[in-house]
């Protein structure tokens, strides 16, 4: 188990070897407080990239996409103080990409999950790239982050449909064949107690993940849960066109075609890491 005690290189070695890094202590009590105001107030105004992903008139599963540009709490936390300091420790260099932030909202009593899954096959990008999720409830038994330790070091698998109603994936119908269910022994039910870690987070500890590492979260929530996901690039990143669906928000990015290109800044900004 790690601590933020650790140096940035023993972030970096923990994460090599088992795909992901648990970071204790991280985001203090205000701070968890005000990123919660911001999530409520964000799912009161959504934007174009809020999604419903569970089915209607069920209790709700939400989720929504970049509201870092309009609401300030998530702008500090993405472009200032711990956060980019912990990606800087797990990509190296003195800065690194903001790709995305996320926020996911599971009423109590909501059974929709986040699939078993990779982050990786979603964005036509490489190389791997960092996520760092963040609970900001106590997480309700059973529903944390689940993952397969060194699964990262295996193969990139079939991006999988979050949403029961509108789509989150577009692109091109080809797709990789193999599932990620077909990587965990026992299938994806026996999961969490065959073959997947589900590290123990609370408020204010946060997770880093490879982007290959194949992960799960939600499902069964006896009480709410909110969560945020945060998504940063090393400078080196380019567009790597795939050869299967990949996140709805790419049609927005005629780049996003390009074999080589760049990320345009003003969408995916640079954020100091030191």
């Amino acid at each position: 188990m790690q601590d933020r005690t650790l140096p940035p290189s023993a972030i970096a070695a923990a994460i090599s070897e088992t795909g992901f890094a648990l970071v204790r202590g991280i985001l203090d009590e205000t701070t968890v407080a005000g990123l919660i105001d911001a999530l409520e107030t964000c799912r009161a105004s959504p934007g174009p990239h809020y999604r419903c992903l569970s089915p209607e008139d069920e209790p709700a599963l939400e989720s929504e996409l970049f509201r870092w540009s309009d609401t300030p709490a998530f702008r500090r936390l993405t472009t200032q103080g711990p956060l980019p300091a912990l990606a800087g420790a797990a990509l190296g260099g003195e800065a690194a990409i903001l790709l995305e932030d996320q926020w996911f909202r599971s009423d109590a009593g909501a059974e929709q999950e986040s699939p078993w899954h990779q982050d990786h096959p979603y964005h036509p990008l490489e190389p791997a790239f960092l996520t760092i999720w963040m609970p900001l409830d106590p997480v309700p038994p059973g529903a944390g982050l689940r993952l397969v330790p060194g699964s990262h070091r295996g193969p990139i698998y079939a991006p999988v449909e979050f949403s029961a109603t509108d789509a989150t994936l577009a692109g091109a119908e080809a797709a990789n064949p193999a599932k990620p269910g077909d990587a965990i022994p026992g299938g994806v039910p026996d999961a969490a107690t065959a073959a997947a870690l589900a590290p123990p987070a609370g408020p204010g500890d946060v997770i880093l993940i490879d982007s290959r590492t194949l992960h799960a979260a939600g499902g069964a929530c006896a009480t709410l849960f909110r969560r945020l996901s945060v998504r940063y690039a090393p400078v080196t990143t380019r567009i790597t066109p795939r050869a299967w669906p990949v996140a709805t928000f790419w049609n927005d990015y005629p780049a996003a075609g390009i074999p080589g290109a760049v990320l345009p800044g003003d969408s995916f900004p640079l954020v100091s890491t030191a």
